[in-house]
């Protein structure tokens, strides 16, 4: 990246990013904790690692030099970040179309996972290069402005990309990826575009974030994580949920030194 950063300040940065990793796992993933396939999860948040590495490379090489060397926006820069986000789309629908994925009903769950780690890598990269005090951006070095600027990028870039993979991967339980592909392509370049425009000349971009992911996350925790349940297995997850809803209910209600006595159905 050509960034000079000292070692310990890179250290951090990837912290954070790492951070929403953690926070999109528990937003999306810890109501299903038992349901779905702990492993292809897991295995697919390491491929989605990977994918955000070489993400990051091409968003440096493809957007970010060039910008640090001219100090302005090239609108060819942002015709590429179309083309990586229709690329990007693509790889997640090879790696989740795999019939060992499909049988298993984890394309999903996996989905998200795999898009958790892929927009934390890419936040972390985002943020390496803001830290750089040459960096042309509203906000440049190592500072709180720009830790607070990243931390807002890490809990919102990995949360939009795994609610993109949960959509493409319910798409292919459905058997109806390839009608999802080419939209979850363009929502990731538009993602990519917003997030490196506020980082450069237009931060009032970065405040649609947070409602995009808020709103994301309703469709993906009622529609598209779900289906990767069983019918069977749906309906117990739904009686679960009904059944945590209703000793929370019972919990904050009671008088203090009551005891709430739980009826299962």
């Amino acid at each position: 990246m050509g960034v000079g950063l000292p070692q310990y300040q890179v250290q951090i940065l990837l912290a954070i990013g790492l951070i929403g990793v953690y926070a999109g796992w528990r937003g999306g993933m810890q109501r299903m904790a038992g349901f779905y396939d702990m492993p292809n999860a897991t295995k697919h948040l390491a491929f989605g690692l990977v994918l955000g590495a070489f993400s990051g490379i091409l968003i440096d090489g493809l957007f970010i030099e060039w910008v640090a060397e001219l100090g302005a926006v090239p609108i060819e820069s942002i015709g590429l970040m179309v083309f990586l986000g229709l690329l990007q789309a693509l790889v997640f629908h090879f790696l989740l179309t795999r019939e060992g994925v499909r049988l298993l009903r984890a394309p999903p769950t996996s989905g998200w996972t795999m898009g958790l780690g892929m927009g934390a890598i890419q936040a972390s990269y985002l943020m390496i290069r803001m830290a750089d005090p040459n960096w042309p951006g509203f906000v440049s070095g190592f500072n709180m402005n720009m830790i607070m600027v990243g931390i807002l990028i890490t809990i919102c870039m990995p949360a939009l990309e795994a609610i993109l993979g949960s959509w493409q991967g319910s798409a292919v339980v459905e058997k109806k990826p390839l009608s999802v592909l080419w939209q979850a392509g363009l929502f990731r370049s538009f993602i990519l575009i917003v997030v490196l425009l506020g980082i450069t000349s237009q931060p009032i971009l970065l405040i649609i974030l947070p409602p995009a992911v808020l709103y994301g996350f309703s469709i993906a925790e009622e529609k598209w994580l779900p289906s990767a349940l069983i019918p069977s297995v749906r309906q117990e997850y739904q009686r679960t949920l009904r059944k945590a809803t209703k000793r929370a209910i019972q919990k904050e209600n009671r008088e203090l030194g009551e005891f709430v006595f739980d009826s299962e159905e």
